[in-house]
């Protein structure tokens, strides 16, 4: 007698139960948060820049305020937007700071560069006024001032006395080295009182003096190598109040049609006086 085995049918499983596993939170942005701490940093150390810490400065409010909003970390974005605003406020103070002395800088140099003239004295007895009125118009090229008009800087008083035409005898005699004039030139001597107002002393060559012709072309007391006749202005050292009148040479085109270049010392306006 066999012993029956029942046909073998799907295996049996056993049913497991899903297990419980911890899930982290998700994790908290702070890269806005992070970003206003680092710029707010570069705004509290470069806020006495002008212009650029302004802007730096308002860059780590606007983060701060960002990651706020957001609900970053508070302790990065509080930190960034107190930096920023610290910065914002020393930028302000500093570009007004700087704007107060760049202003004061640039009417100092204004002053020392600016030139004023005293007008010729009338002896007809007409407006004074009118003549007033007329100094303040002149000066330039087209309207140059007449001779003995009293030019002045914040160093010097310069009076062109008058100017020679034609004076190349004069040179030939004041040097033998003086060579002659090259054809179509001439040599002018200007006679000029020069005046010292400034500090401790200076030498009379700081006033300088130059010919422009008409279509504005310029000849230098420097472009030829001539002894004026005595006396002489170029190396006469003055101390303040002390005057010294002398002759200065120039040639220049055999028509003279422009007029004379005077600059009453170093980085000063130039002015123009007439001829004659």
């Amino acid at each position: 007698m066999t012993q029956y085995s029942p046909p073998p049918g799907p295996p049996q499983y056993q049913v497991q139960q899903p297990q419980n596993y911890y899930q982290p939170p998700a994790p908290v942005a702070r890269g806005l948060a992070i970003a206003a701490l680092i710029v707010g940093i570069v705004a509290f150390f470069t806020s006495l820049i002008p212009i650029f810490g302004i802007i730096v400065a308002l860059a780590a409010i606007a983060l701060g305020i960002t990651a706020l909003i957001r609900r970053q970390p508070k302790g990065f974005a509080v930190t960034g937007l107190a930096l920023g605003a610290v910065a914002l406020v020393t930028a302000i103070i500093a570009a007004l700071v700087v704007g107060v002395f760049t202003t004061a800088v640039v009417e100092t140099a204004e002053e020392a560069t600016a030139v004023t003239a005293a007008p010729v004295p009338d002896t007809n007895g007409s407006n004074t006024e009118q003549q007033d009125a007329d100094a303040a118009d002149q000066g330039t090229r087209d309207n140059p001032y007449p001779l003995g008009t009293t030019i002045s800087s914040a160093d010097w008083d310069v009076v062109i006395n008058s100017v020679q035409l034609g004076a190349d005898d004069a040179i030939a005699q004041a040097n033998t080295f003086n060579q002659a004039a090259t054809p179509g030139n001439q040599y002018i001597v200007v006679n000029a009182t020069l005046t010292y107002k400034g500090a401790d002393s200076a030498f009379a060559n700081q006033v300088s003096f130059s010919y422009v012709d008409a279509g504005g072309n310029v000849s230098n007391s420097y472009d030829t190598v001539i002894v004026p006749p005595e006396p002489t202005l170029t190396m006469e050292e003055l101390y303040a109040g002390a005057s010294t009148t002398g002759n200065e040479a120039l040639q220049i085109p055999i028509d003279a049609t422009g007029v004379l270049r005077v600059e009453a010392g170093y980085f000063v306006d130039p002015v123009f006086v007439a001829l004659s």
